[in-house]
């Protein structure tokens, strides 16, 4: 339940750290689990009118999955939970162990093949996670994480599988709206199942019904070219059975430097039904980026300073075609690109 008669835009007045300074916001947990994760920078970018990028990428283990980790294993902490098991290309398996570690827990972290997630799992066991590997992509290990839960071991897996997760983003919105000083028009944020974009969502929602935010911005889903089954269900029409005849029908994806976002959703496709009715509810649309795109989006920011990994880059890509003089968009810049190297 939420509790939002105290909410504003500002932080919480008990001087809470990390996700805790929104607690408002959150599903209520006895256990407050934190490494100061939240209150990440917003940067303009000089690069296009009234661009603003959410550097996600400045969390404890250099990812927006540390927001989610502190919640859930708060609440697995909460429900006696001894250990946690995780299907992972590499941010959510860092996080996973960092928090674990920080809760006293065990966690074991499964993964597939996925560009760029070894420096990301090397991480994950010297936290002192166990790691299995499994043939196949990120959707094999997620069958396997199912079948590791059972009693004391929680699914911390960030997909909806642990629709708890996604709450803690919600914070998100109410970090932009006193960054910026405004409600953005538009927040771009690149996605492989979303829960990340309908958390934001959500948040924007939470502070619109307390009068701290105008609206709640046009959600735009960034998915890479070679892996994009939102975008392909997107396409096919508007109404949800559209979209999850698409989605069932599957597609035949290649790979990308994009590993983070690189889901095809094979075997929990209806997930992707929640992220594409939180994209059509804000009139937002969903969109791909090619990894010739999302280099350019790289380098770009390095030349400004700004290290993000390929996926993190997608956003700054499709957020340059929205940009304008007239509205105010923001990018959300997932993970660091020290982990992806």
């Amino acid at each position: 339940m939420l509790d939002l008669a105290p909410l504003t835009a500002a932080p919480s007045p008990e001087r809470a750290s990390g996700i805790w300074r929104h607690a408002a916001m959150l599903p209520a947990t006895t256990t407050r689990i934190t490494l100061g994760e939240g209150n990440t920078p917003s940067v303009e970018w000089g690069g296009a009118p009234r661009l603003w990028l959410k550097l996600e990428s400045m969390n404890p283990t250099l990812s927006f999955k540390d927001r989610g980790m502190a919640l859930a294993v708060s609440a697995a902490v909460d429900a006696g939970a001894e250990s946690l098991v995780v299907a992972s290309t590499g941010n959510a398996a860092a996080s996973a162990a960092a928090y674990a570690a920080a809760a006293g827990l065990g966690c074991r972290i499964i993964v597939g093949d996925s560009p760029g997630a070894a420096e990301k799992v090397r991480a994950a066991a010297r936290f002192g996670a166990r790691v299995a590997r499994v043939d196949g992509d990120y959707s094999d290990a997620y069958r396997r994480a199912e079948q590791a839960e059972g009693p004391g071991v929680v699914n911390v897996t960030t997909t909806y599988q642990n629709p708890i997760t996604a709450e803690a983003y919600r914070g998100i919105a109410a970090e932009l709206v006193a960054d910026l000083g405004h409600t953005p028009d538009r927040v771009v944020v690149p996605v492989g199942a979303g829960p990340l974009l309908r958390g934001i969502a959500q948040g924007f929602a939470d502070l619109v019904a307390v009068g701290a935010a105008r609206r709640v911005p046009a959600m735009i889903a960034v998915q890479s070219a070679a892996v994009a089954p939102l975008a392909a269900a997107w396409a096919a029409g508007d109404t949800p059975e559209q979209w999850e005849g698409a989605l069932g029908a599957g597609g035949r994806w290649s790979t990308t430097r994009a590993g983070a976002i690189a889901d095809a959703l094979r075997g929990y496709e209806r997930q992707g039904l929640i992220t594409l009715a939180a994209v059509a509810a804000t009139r937002g649309r969903v969109v791909t980026v090619t990894d010739e795109q999302i280099a350019a989006a790289e380098a770009a920011l390095f030349s400004a300073g700004i290290w993000v990994e390929p996926s993190a880059a997608a956003a700054l890509s499709a957020a340059s075609r929205f940009a304008s003089t007239k509205v105010s968009t923001v990018a959300v810049l997932t993970g660091h690109g020290a982990k992806a190297a």
